[in-house]
This record gives structure tokens, sequence and C-alpha cells, in this order.
């Protein structure tokens, strides 16, 4: 799991920019920060919405080079 936040302070390398705040199910401005990333049970985790195709290849292009793959 990555972080997702609102946060209005300086951006992170990785970063990614949500665009369809409505469909993600969020609602404010928010980035994927993909330099934090965690593990939580899947239990715990609950689905608010869903991101684009072309934003989930850049998260996943972020987490290629976060993690050095």
């Amino acid at each position: 799991m990555v972080m997702i936040t609102s946060a209005a302070n300086r951006g992170w390398d990785g970063d990614v920019n949500l665009v369809n705040l409505a469909g993600a199910g969020l609602p404010a401005p928010s980035v994927i920060r993909t330099a934090k990333i965690a593990t939580i049970d899947a239990r715990d985790a609950e689905r608010l919405g869903k991101i684009t195709t072309g934003t989930l290849t850049v998260v996943k292009n972020r987490l290629r080079k976060t993690l050095g793959l």
C-alpha cells in the first residue's frame, strides 16, 4: 500500500498527482506518495474508489524507481 495525502506541503520525489478525484473517492486534491510504502492487513483495507489506468501505470513506474527494480 502507498500513502495518499491531501497535505499541501512540499512534494516528494515519486509523487503522482491524482486527477480524477471523484473516481478515486477523494474529496480534496491529493497525491499518491510512492516513497511511503506500508503493509496492512487486508481486512483493514477499504475501497474508496478507483484510479485511472494511466495513473496506475505512472504509479507502477515510480514504485519501480523507488524500489530500484
